[in-house]
């Protein structure tokens, strides 16, 4: 196979469709234009403002191009660059969408529409007008040693993974436009317990009591009893330092895992390992981290991201720069999903078929297997709501924070096969998404350490608690949303964009944010009464110096917790379907799929989120890696052919 990628992985390009026709297209009849150039408007994009400008002969459409959008990066590159070339050479309004990027594609037609009306041209003409491209016929047979389904977090880090060990070639299937998964959109946090010392998170008295008040409780089960020496040994090492920087540990990592969420310390342990493993890796491709911090839902401060970039894309950029340095023998296939998992007549997989968007279907044969890396199914409304038994009034038009893509074929693919699930029913919400679309870049606040009242101007929960008690409690309030103030030391905003890279004069313009010089005309704008939201303001500054949280039992507050000058925001958030920790059972062994008996499907694998009780970018990065690497040096090469 040939040393080189289906798809260019670079963000801000992206392999283009067939469009299968040129600017000969045929002119839907008695189309007229008033000739000249108009721009077209959309409120409706992801980012909200998408403008398209168009030039316009007397019969024809000559040129289309985006020329103001706020989507998110990577998600929306190819819809920006094909659907309006395609608009051109169809001379139609009837483009299909782009795979996991439906919202800014039909962005893109809305603004087009608004384009044409503006011309004097009949929209609804174009609308109906046919869609000449061309399908390709083409089938294509390959042979390979691995085929991985998914290029998000688990998908690409096995893939290179892989290659790193030796493989011979790798065969990645992804059935959106881009790579990157639900990874480019979830924030691109990860736990690193090797951060050099200056990037390690400030300590206070709220975490370094935690550390004292567990040390003091003494071990809670016969598994930590074995392992309190260690613990002991180390926070003692640790006292014996200025505690300028708060303490960790991978022990402290499983204890403080155990007590939070439950399970069991080995598993923590060995999750430890495989992740700080991935984190060492990733830093060899010449990855630089952000300062550690703590996000929502988890507090302690070991978190952190690629520095330079925004959410999770990081992480692919270095991907890319070792697959391309190393010349990597790993071919990606975007906009192609996989359909069917092949197997032989003692059922065994043998590898799959996928079907291209230009049409092109491929039989894929795999030496050593299929690796699923699909993800979960968080952006599947129908799938939640059948399986939910947690959240009482679901429906199917719930938000996610997914990509498009998180829909669960995986579970289904390997289901077929007989595959045993576990855990459907758990579905973790995310209790401060975007009130309109769901998403987690645009979050306005310290997420993990900020101040959430509700409609009253009340706190009502733990701010720093589990993301399924904080969503509950939000369900709990007026309207099922809350707010997050946050004021300029703490609001996240630099440059004009949030965190997550999301544009604040849009979200201003949009009510997805407000923004006031005072506490007073802030409460005004979310018709808020202003004493309580003071009042509330008053109290919390005094919890973030005494740490102590009479009302729900806060302990740790950021450095940067306190509501200090304006200007003050106040970001409207909702609970939206996060990760399903539902999936495919597999034996931890082997990491292959089960059947109820147990019984392995032999030759099929499956990492990240799609697995039962597994969840998290951090993860599925490590697992990727790690199962990739067992993959490439213990399971035997068949002869398929």
């Amino acid at each position: 196979m040939k040393k080189v990628l289906k798809t260019v992985l670079a963000f801000g390009l992206v392999a283009s469709l067939l469009s299968g026709c040129s600017q000969s297209a045929k002119q839907p009849e008695g189309q007229t234009y008033q000739a000249g150039t108009y721009t077209g408007i959309s409120e409706n994009g992801k980012g909200g403002k998408l403008a398209l400008t168009m030039e316009f002969s007397d019969q024809a459409i000559i040129s289309a191009k985006v020329t103001e959008h706020h989507e998110t990066p990577n998600i929306s590159d190819a819809p920006l660059e094909q659907i309006p070339q395609q608009i051109v050479d169809q001379q139609s309004l009837n483009i299909d969408v782009i795979s996991g990027a439906t919202i800014t594609s039909d962005a893109i037609l809305e603004a087009a529409a608004d384009a044409v009306r503006q011309a004097g041209g009949d929209v609804e003409q174009l609308k109906q007008a046919a869609n000449n491209t061309q399908k390709s016929e083409e089938v294509i047979d390959l042979t390979t040693d691995l085929v991985i389904v998914g290029a998000g977090a688990a998908g690409m880090a096995a893939a290179v993974s892989a290659a790193d060990e030796g493989a011979d070639s790798v065969i990645v299937f992804e059935k959106q436009a881009n790579i990157g998964g639900n990874a480019i959109v979830s924030g691109g946090f990860i736990e690193n317990l090797g951060l050099p010392e200056e990037l390690k998170a400030d300590n206070d008295a709220g975490y370094e009591a935690r550390v004292l008040n567990a040390l003091e409780e003494g071990p809670q089960s016969e598994e930590e009893a074995a392992v309190w020496d260690q613990f002991t040994a180390e926070v003692e090492a640790w006292k014996a330092t200025d505690r300028t920087k708060v303490f960790d540990s991978p022990l402290w990592m499983a204890i403080e895992g155990v007590r939070t969420d439950g399970g069991n310390l080995e598993d923590y342990l060995y999750f430890a390992q495989t992740l700080q493993e991935f984190d060492d890796w990733i830093e060899e491709m010449g990855v630089e981290w952000e300062k550690a911090h703590g996000i929502v839902g988890y507090s302690w401060p070991r978190w952190t991201s690629v520095k330079n970039f925004y959410s999770g894309e990081g992480y692919f950029h270095y991907f890319e720069k070792n697959i391309e340095e190393n010349q990597y023998p790993i071919d990606i296939y975007t906009s192609t999903p996989v359909t069917e998992l092949l197997v032989d007549e003692e059922g065994a997989v043998t590898g799959v078929h996928a079907v291209s968007a230009d049409g092109t279907q491929y039989n894929v044969k795999a030496r050593q297997g299929v690796l699923l890396a699909t993800g979960g199914f968080a952006g599947n409304g129908k799938m939640l709501v059948e399986y939910n038994e947690l959240w009482e009034g679901m429906t199917e038009d719930v938000l996610s924070t997914n990509t498009a893509g998180a829909t669960g074929d995986g579970i289904v693919m390997a289901q077929k096969l007989g595959a045993a699930v576990d855990q459907m029913e758990a579905e973790m919400m995310f209790p401060m998404a975007d009130i309109k679309t769901g998403s987690t870049e645009a979050i306005v606040g310290a997420s993990a350490s900020c101040l959430m009242v509700n409609q009253e101007g009340q706190r009502f929960t733990n701010e720093t608690g589990t993301r399924w008690d904080i969503s509950a409690a939000i369900f709990e309030q007026t309207g099922d949303q809350a707010y997050i103030i946050s004021s300029s030391n703490n609001s996240g905003i630099q440059d004009g964009k949030t965190q997550g890279g999301t544009d604040v004069e849009n979200m201003l313009k949009n009510g997805e944010l407000y923004m006031a010089d005072t506490l007073e005309e802030l409460a005004a704008q979310i018709n808020m009464d202003p004493q309580a939201l003071q009042a509330t303001v008053k109290a919390y500054n005094e919890m973030t110096k005494t740490h102590e949280d009479s009302q729900f039992g806060r302990t740790t507050f950021e450095p940067n917790s306190e509501i200090a000058e304006g200007p003050y925001y106040a970001y409207p958030c909702v609970p939206a379907a996060h990760i399903t920790i539902g999936g495919l059972v597999v034996d931890y062994d082997t990491m292959q799929v089960v059947k109820e008996s147990g019984e392995a499907i032999p030759y099929l694998f499956a990492a990240g989120e799609v697995l039962a009780g597994e969840c998290g970018i951090d993860g599925s990065f490590a697992q990727g890696k790690a199962l990739a690497k067992q993959i490439v040096h213990n399971v035997v090469k068949r002869d398929l052919n």
